[in-house]
């Protein structure tokens, strides 16, 4: 069974006045290095492992609109060509395994907690594909992390390894995650690049 998750801040495709109000009011943190402990579990198994993100900067305004307005007219074909086209921002990187590539970085700010979603441009693994009649792998191009941090920089997130976006049509973006259940993301540190 696939879990579909409604996004408020993935690729906030909202009014101008919803962004500025989420916007940091201070200067953007990166460049920042996030560890965490990924805890992952499908009906057969569970896993755990080391995760570490490793952000250069945030994706620039005009890079993140490219993503966001190819998202929203071109559907989810028009996420996926749009990011081969805006630069790496950072890695992602499991169980110190060979980096994937960050190409969407946006950090929000709310009553001092930030928000912070990544999306991959390829997806970082498949949970669940065991068994007889094993769900086709097809469409799932993407891994999306979301952290969130207090202002002592410590926090919480979660990881759809291999998914896919949609716009939901009331403005903002639905995730379909492979696995059946998401990716929880505990021990979540902050540390200056």
């Amino acid at each position: 069974m696939r879990t579909a998750i409604r996004l408020v801040i993935v690729l906030v495709l909202g009014s101008a006045a919803a962004v500025a109000a989420q916007t940091p009011s201070r200067a953007v943190t990166a460049p920042e290095i996030f560890d965490a402990t990924a805890q992952a579990k499908s009906a057969t198994a569970a896993v755990s492992g080391k995760l570490e993100v490793r952000l250069r900067r945030y994706t620039p305004d005009f890079d993140r609109k490219v993503v966001e307005t190819a998202l929203r007219q071109g559907g989810y074909q028009g996420f996926l060509a749009s990011l081969p086209n805006v630069p790496e921002v950072g890695q992602l990187v499991l169980n110190g395994s060979e980096p994937y590539s960050i190409r969407y970085a946006r950090e929000t700010v709310d009553g001092g907690r930030r928000t912070i979603v990544l999306v991959t441009n390829k997806p970082v693994f498949f949970l669940g594909t065991s068994g007889s009649d094993p769900k086709s792998r097809a469409g799932y191009a993407v891994a999306v992390i979301e952290i969130q941090l207090d202002n002592t920089g410590r926090g919480t997130g979660s990881m759809a390894g291999a998914a896919r976006v949609r716009p939901d049509g009331n403005g903002g973006v639905l995730l379909d995650d492979f696995a059946e259940e998401p990716i929880i993301l505990t021990n979540v540190t902050r540390r200056p690049l």
